[in-house]
């Protein structure tokens, strides 16, 4: 565990300098152009937990690795190759029906729903209606995470909530899995905090893809159906409206969004 330590900040640095260095990086709200390599960080913390796993554990299986790392590099070439243009799921749908053309959205969305596919093929849920509900986290899990990462530290806001949660209903990890934990989650906070990195698409959807296989894991059906609720919601509401819009109406929102972004 001493090696992911010392060598998840240098990761971290490296991916950003390489990213900035291949001009990988977007405009952010504060009009800077800002690298999108945190999901470099993610991937290569899960996938170290997955080489190294600090205790047995279903989310580190295979097929979970197989589904996450999928997810990563579709939403990578989503970042790099995408357009801003059509917004939204129904967008990029009407878009490809009225003028034939299939956008990287539409891909990483066809792509998401077949990695899916696959997870579920190689993990066999029990009935045709736990394989819905499953199937419905590991689709619409990371399209979600993706809406909310429109600001610094939502989506790290977001996970920590869940996270959280999740803990609070099963058995403490091992110590040095709450450890890995705690140094990613703080690593994030700087750079994104700080807004010397983003996670972009390949970020946040990883970290969608991530909580979707945990939720799956370590979650009672009961309340993977209430989360899949959540999740639906989230997912109508982002057609209609703006969440960047509805959070700046409301003063709590407001505050809590501001919380640990470092102003000018």
């Amino acid at each position: 565990m001493i090696v992911f330590f010392i060598s998840l900040p240098v990761v971290a640095y490296l991916s950003m300098i390489a990213f900035q260095t291949m001009n990988l990086g977007v405009l952010n709200y504060e009009g800077k152009q800002v690298p999108y390599s945190l999901g470099v960080v993610i991937i290569y913390s899960f996938a170290f937990a997955y080489a190294f796993p600090p205790q047995i554990n279903e989310t580190l299986s295979f097929s979970a690795f197989l589904y996450v790392f999928s997810i990563w590099f579709i939403g990578l070439m989503d970042d790099i190759y995408g357009k801003s243009y059509p917004k939204g799921l129904k967008g990029h749908i009407m878009h490809a029906i009225g003028k034939g053309v299939f956008t990287t959205g539409l891909v990483k969305a066809v792509g998401t729903v077949a990695f899916s596919v696959l997870f579920l093929w190689m993990n066999q849920p029990v009935s045709i209606f736990a394989s819905f509900v499953a199937l419905c986290l590991l689709t619409g899990f990371p399209h979600v995470m993706n809406l909310f990462d429109t600001r610094p530290l939502r989506v790290w806001k977001v996970t920590v909530c869940i996270v959280i949660s999740v803990i609070v209903v099963n058995p403490l990890p091992a110590f040095p899995f709450i450890m890995m934990l705690l140094s990613i989650l703080y690593v994030l906070y700087v750079l994104e905090g700080y807004k010397k990195a983003m996670l972009g698409d390949n970020g946040a959807t990883v970290i969608g893809a991530i909580l979707a296989v945990i939720s799956l894991n370590h979650l009672s059906f009961l309340l993977q159906i209430v989360l899949l609720m959540f999740v639906v919601m989230f997912i109508a509401l982002a057609e209609k409206y703006s969440f960047s819009k509805v959070i700046e109406k409301s003063t709590l929102l407001r505050r809590i969004d501001q919380l640990g972004v470092m102003r000018k």
